[in-house]
């Protein structure tokens, strides 16, 4: 019986596949081919070495190439990411950096509205302060309650006679109901400003250089529960009580829920020398 001595000891070989062609075919088949009586050789061995020299190279190219493709495929994922890292630090310094600004920005907001609240009070008292002195002193027309008042000559009185309403009778009625509380008057639609002047020209009596007769309709806007009674505890107000009583001068006082005057003219409101001293209060 054959042995592995028949084909003769393996001597060592410096390369792998030269090895692998000298030695493919094993003994089995060498056992086999030798007890057929066939010899084995050169020629069959070399037809053994050419599949198995084939499959041997086919596998090798393919653990070379899964190699190549699982170091390709890791740094292709590393690289991934590395980027998806990036980005997402990139994000949280955006998201914080915004963060920050709206912060600010809201503080900003804050303040601005506290500085337009301040204004708009600040606005709305200048308005209401501005308002209140042109009421006072005629430049806007007005309206609410107050009192009438009906001045007129006495009976059967001659013009410029004892028994006619002069312009210093005007004055006194007008002085008192100042005094008594009255925040606008006009004497027959003639709004009575600072600068108005209530004189006699002949027999005919001038508000604001305007030529009036008689009867005298004066209205004066204030407190109607009060505007009356306080006007004839003022000097005023006892001094048509004696001119009703001693001279005949007719004098009629209404009170009166909603009045309406108009203002004053430009002309008596214009300031040519006074000039304002300080601040406004």
């Amino acid at each position: 019986m054959a042995s592995r001595t028949d084909t003769g000891p393996v001597a060592p070989r410096a390369d792998l596949l030269q090895y692998l062609s000298d030695t493919a075919l094993d003994a089995d088949y060498a056992r086999v081919t030798a007890a057929r009586g066939a010899p084995v050789t050169s020629t069959a061995r070399r037809r053994g070495i050419g599949p198995a020299l084939g499959a041997l190279l086919a596998f090798g190219m393919l653990v070379a190439l899964a190699a190549v493709q699982t170091r390709s495929g890791a740094s292709e994922a590393e690289r991934e990411s590395e980027a998806l890292r990036a980005q997402i630090d990139d994000g949280r310094a955006d998201f914080a950096a915004l963060t920050g600004l709206s912060n600010v920005l809201q503080q900003q907001v804050a303040d601005l509205q506290g500085t337009a609240e301040t204004a708009s009070q600040n606005d709305a008292d200048l308005l209401a302060d501005l308002g209140r002195f042109r009421t006072l002193t005629g430049a806007a027309a007005v309206s609410g309650p107050g009192v009438r008042v009906v001045a007129d000559d006495a009976e059967r009185t001659k013009p410029g006679g004892e028994g006619a309403v002069l312009d210093t009778d005007l004055q006194v009625l007008v002085n008192g109901l100042w005094q008594a509380g009255a925040e606008a008057i006009a004497i027959n639609g003639n709004r009575i400003s600072p600068l108005s002047a209530i004189r006699g020209a002949g027999f005919a009596i001038t508000v604001n250089y305007r030529s009036l007769s008689p009867p005298y309709a004066v209205q004066a806007v204030g407190d109607s529960a009060t505007l009356e009674a306080r006007f004839v505890d003022t000097p005023g107000g006892q001094a048509w009580l004696d001119l009703e009583t001693n001279f005949g001068l007719r004098f009629d006082m209404d009170t009166v829920e909603s009045l309406s005057l108009p203002a004053a003219p430009a002309a008596r409101l214009r300031v040519l020398y006074a000039e304002r001293q300080g601040e406004l209060p």
